[in-house]
């Protein structure tokens, strides 16, 4: 049995982070992936998604500008546009891999499954270790309906050779809303069904709502307390049962219904480790709460939000801790996202709702700005913000925008609430103009 200092399951953006600093650090490490290596971000989420959105945006901006100044159709050609994501992707998994064993890394491929508190199994292969990094990412929550195996993956659209005339997408979240808008690019009538009564539900609702609109009015149906029931084929398509009664023809069906983490398999209770419906069960060290043996990060890690930079920051703290326990803790103070519909929409601090729960006496300023010049000149015909600034110390505490250019922006206002910037010292400053940064003055 080999027997190393640390092993790393997982090779997204945390899994490569843990195993390329414990490698730079001396510690004879291994890392294993079931996949080719590369992880989500990189193959089946953030990077290809946003050459999609590219696409879709260019077709978008065009059309919007029909009559004022711009003439001739531009479309999405979807076959040539997954070829193009497909030269970021193909070189990926062997440039990482490559990557991480000339650093020092030895790679492991297979399905991974603990035997005892330190000691794994790959492939009938067992190797003990010091220290364990689970850092597997999400996969898409189960639906648990007849034909759910008949509805494809983000992963599965993407690498889709056509997407035919109708793509229905099943959840109201950032996945169904991001792809909604790149299908409907494409050519395809696009329709979100979604469970509950507010898409978007992590969002703020004002901003979320005006996006919906904005998706009605372009022509994608999104429909709300549209509960899915069954998926079944008919006659070539595919039929969508809803719990009302209602059904929607289609001829490809899109899981959107949110993802969970991906620790099936990894016999988590042989190595004593505590996991839920969020993931491993970890401190603020990151370390599990059961086998200080075991640490996890991103996706994986019941702590912090799945994003790509909270994975990145997480495994770094998981480092530390392994080359000196007890050294870091995992606490952001402010973690922005993005959703990369259209237009984006962009969150960081607190909602409105989660300022009123905490007692903090706030001014929030709903502005819509579908009349302004910057969303105008675009043809945005939906645009708006939110800010929330504590009325006692003038500090921003929150910020959510819609529009051309928010998910720029937003890192501006995460900036100003980590640094504990108040509206005042953002509107004394002066902004390159014409741009998008320039409006927060107006938007305070």
């Amino acid at each position: 049995m080999e027997r190393f200092d640390a092993i790393v399951i997982g090779t997204g953006v945390a899994g490569q982070t843990a195993a390329g600093e414990l490698s730079a650090a001396d510690k004879r490490v291994a890392v294993i992936d079931r996949r080719e290596f590369g992880g989500t971000c990189a193959l089946r989420g953030c990077e290809p998604k946003k050459v999609l959105f590219t696409a879709a945006e260019v077709a978008e901006r065009a059309a919007a500008q029909a009559g004022n100044g711009v003439s001739g159709a531009l479309r999405v050609d979807w076959t040539s546009l997954v070829a193009f994501k497909r030269t970021f992707t193909d070189p990926i998994p062997s440039a990482i891999e490559r990557s991480l064993t000339e650093g020092g890394a030895v790679a492991l491929h297979g399905e991974a499954r603990f035997v005892s508190e330190d000691t794994i199994g790959v492939g009938g292969t067992e190797h003990a270790a010091d220290h364990f990094v689970i850092a597997t990412g999400a996969v898409p929550r189960p639906l648990g309906i007849p034909g759910a195996g008949l509805v494809t993956d983000a992963e599965g659209f993407m690498a889709a050779d056509a997407l035919g005339e109708r793509v229905a997408f099943i959840g109201g979240g950032y996945i169904s809303f991001e792809f909604a808008h790149i299908a409907a690019a494409a050519g395809a009538r696009a329709v979100v069904l979604h469970r509950g009564a507010r898409v978007l539900e992590g969002f703020d609702p004002d901003l979320a709502q005006m996006l919906a609109r904005g998706y009605r009015d372009a022509g994608i149906e999104v429909r709300t307390e549209a509960v899915v029931s069954e998926v079944r084929e008919a006659g070539g398509a595919l039929e969508i049962v809803c719990g009302n009664g209602d059904v929607v023809v289609c001829d490809m069906a899109v899981h959107g219904a949110g993802r969970v983490p991906d620790t099936g398999g990894l016999g988590l209770e042989a190595a004593g480790v505590a996991y839920g419906p969020r993931g491993v069960e970890v401190d603020d060290a990151m370390r599990s709460t059961t086998n200080p043996r075991v640490f996890a990060a991103g996706d994986a890690a019941a702590s912090g939000v799945p994003l790509t930079p909270v994975g990145i920051a997480q495994a770094r703290v998981v480092v530390a801790n392994i080359l000196e326990p007890g050294s870091a803790t995992f606490s952001p103070i402010v973690t922005p996202s993005v959703v990369f519909s259209d237009p984006p929409l962009a969150s960081v601090g607190l909602t409105e709702a989660q300022a009123r729960e905490i007692g903090l006496g706030v001014e929030v300023k709903l502005t819509d700005t579908a009349s302004w010049a910057s969303s105008r000149r675009v043809g945005q015909r939906v645009s708006g913000a939110k800010t929330i600034v504590d009325r006692g110390s003038g500090r921003i505490v929150g910020a959510h925008l819609l529009g051309h250019g928010a998910e720029e922006v937003v890192n501006v206002f995460a900036a100003a609430i980590a640094g504990g910037l108040t509206a005042s010292d953002l509107k004394r400053a002066v902004w390159a103009y014409p741009t998008a940064s320039s409006e927060i003055v107006y938007l305070l």
